[in-house]
This record gives structure tokens, sequence and C-alpha cells, in this order.
């Protein structure tokens, strides 16, 4: 008496719905993202330089204006790129 394995079952495709996250939600998300980043690293900005009164060119100022600007311009480029 011999032992025979049944045999291998069809490979189906994996479709979107089972888990991938569709282009739309990805970009969608990423916008979300670098928005809040770049508010929050503005109020960060205002806040050092208006409640603890940094000077503009102190590294605790500039830092996190430099970081809005950079997530200000990627948040440019990611909502310019949709059609």
């Amino acid at each position: 008496m011999s032992e025979q394995l049944p045999p291998p079952l069809p490979r189906t495709r994996r479709r979107a719905s089972d888990g991938a996250a569709p282009k739309a939600t990805v970009q969608r998300a990423s916008l979300v993202l670098y928005g809040v980043l770049t508010l929050g690293l503005i109020a960060v900005t205002a806040y050092t330089a208006a409640v603890l009164r940094h000077p503009l060119t102190s590294g605790y100022v500039a830092a996190p204006a430099i970081g809005a600007l950079w997530f200000g311009l990627r948040l440019f480029m990611i909502w310019g790129s949709r059609r």
C-alpha cells in the first residue's frame, strides 16, 4: 500500500483587496503624514521663536524651520503628482 500525495492546488493571483494597499490610499496617507509633520514643525518653530525668545538664527529655531520647509516641499511634490 503506497501513499500518494494529493495533486497540488492551482495557484491563484493575489488581488488588491487581499491586503495590498492601493496606490491612492498610500498617496493619501503620505499627504496626511507630511501635512501633520509640516504643521508640527511650523508650530515648534513659532513656539521656540515667540515664547522661548530664541533668535531666528539659533539652531533651536532654524532646524525645525528647515525641516518644515523640507516636509512642505515634499508635500507639494506629492500633491502635484496627483492627476
